[in-house]
């Protein structure tokens, strides 16, 4: 009789291609804040196990699924765009060879089928790991542990990342809290959810803080179902002010407050990005990549062009920036109108997808996997970042196991 993977890890009578493939993506999924060396060290294993265990053949099937196209031109333009770049053997080959970060996606994609009837158990991971990384940083805040980056990101590295998944993790705590039916399940879940707000506020992501606005009003919904849209709304106003209760938060925001009144201040060949400027070099960023689109509307300038482009026609005392800081601009700058095409067409995809199976974990989060990507991305690269490109990746692959895509599902790919 088959029975569900995970049942019988511990058992080495059990420790087959199969299991350990489910037990290290599993693990992929706790070590995601750790450092990109461990996540692509289990994402390698992964791939590896997805191999031996012939899981790999199942790729045939997922071209098929409509979230599967655009994910792979998602991987294609990126190597198309080295045909154009000017910048070949740098940014542009660098940013090509990101795109590894899909194939562990599609293992996960093709491997769903040993998580049946316990899926959500990799999104449980997910939530442990920034769980066990939010205790090792207030360890870090207190002065047990010494802290190797200056701003508190326990066993991570980049506190941009960290910062994006605990907004998700909030976001999941809630809904694992609306379904919980006994108090000390809730308890666990409203924890949970506290822990990821008070490790969000000693980080300096201020775009995770915005992210987190955005979205407050789906958390109190979730804790506060039976509440009108007034009361929700009213409650989200009391978001910022606990923010704020922070030192960290408060001097952020001071900056932003600075750099935004010397905007208002400044000449018109200085201000909103018309020449560059340390006081907010992402109006610079942002107008320079802008412009470099609207001359290469169709295909963009290649892949890792952005930088080399700048150089030539912006301010001379500018430094080097490989990127925009905009998921939109990123796509459009580099591959034009493709690249919008692809970015539109993946995460309407994944909205649409996690939207339809929002009542359940998986559903859940891929929704807000796929919000919070949006959202952080018009003022990060996220899509480029290590971190959130493997987490996309993940979440584009957990759409087999929406109910809509997995209907079909063999029985034997348990194991026995």
């Amino acid at each position: 009789m088959n029975t569900i993977v995970n049942k019988d890890w511990l058992d080495h009578k059990q420790w087959t291609p199969n299991t350990l493939l489910a037990g290290v993506l599993t693990a992929v999924f706790f070590v995601l804040p750790m450092g990109t060396s461990v996540i692509t060290g289990f994402g390698i294993l992964a791939a590896v196990l997805w191999i031996i265990s012939g899981k790999v053949r199942y790729l045939k099937d997922l071209i098929k699924e409509p979230w599967f196209w655009p994910a792979a031109l998602f991987i294609f333009l990126p190597w198309f765009g080295l045909l154009y770049t000017p910048d070949l053997m740098g940014h542009g080959l660098a940013y090509a060879k990101k795109t590894h970060y899909w194939i562990y996606g599609l293992a996960l994609a093709c491997s769903l089928p040993l998580f049946r009837g316990r899926r959500d158990i990799l999104i449980r991971a997910f939530m442990a790991g920034i769980a066990v990384n939010a205790v090792v940083a207030l360890i870090q805040l207190a002065g047990w542990l010494p802290d190797r980056t200056g701003w508190y990101s326990g066993i991570g590295h980049v506190y941009s990342t960290l910062s994006t998944y605990l907004v998700i993790g909030a976001l999941c705590a809630s809904h694992y809290f609306r379904r919980a039916s006994g108090s000390k399940s809730r308890l666990i879940w409203i924890g949970l959810l506290a822990l990821f707000f008070v490790h969000l506020v000693i980080l300096r992501g201020r775009t995770a803080y915005l992210t987190f606005l955005f979205i407050s009003p789906l958390i109190i919904r979730n804790l506060f179902p039976k509440w009108s849209f007034g009361k929700i709304m009213l409650v989200c106003l009391l978001a910022p002010c606990l923010m704020l209760a922070s030192p960290i938060v408060r001097d952020r925001v001071e900056l932003s407050v600075e750099q935004l009144r010397f905007h208002l201040n400044a000449g018109e060949d200085v201000a909103w990005g018309q020449s560059y400027t340390a006081n907010q070099d992402r109006f610079y960023m942002w107008r320079g990549a802008f412009e470099i689109y609207r001359d290469n509307p169709f295909f963009g300038v290649g892949t890792g062009g952005y930088q080399k482009m700048m150089k030539i026609r912006g301010s001379e005392d500018a430094p080097l920036i490989a990127h925009p800081h905009n998921d939109i601009l990123y796509m459009a700058v580099h591959y034009g109108f493709f690249g919008i095409m692809a970015y539109v067409w993946l995460f309407s995809q994944i909205l649409k997808n996690g939207w339809r199976e929002r009542d359940t974990p998986t559903g859940f989060f891929i929704f807000a996997s796929g919000l919070v990507i949006v959202i952080s991305g018009l003022f990060n690269a996220q899509t480029l970042d290590a971190g959130m490109a493997f987490l996309l990746a993940l979440t584009t692959g957990l759409q087999a196991g929406l109910k809509r895509f997995s209907e079909q599902e063999p029985n034997s790919d348990l194991v026995a």
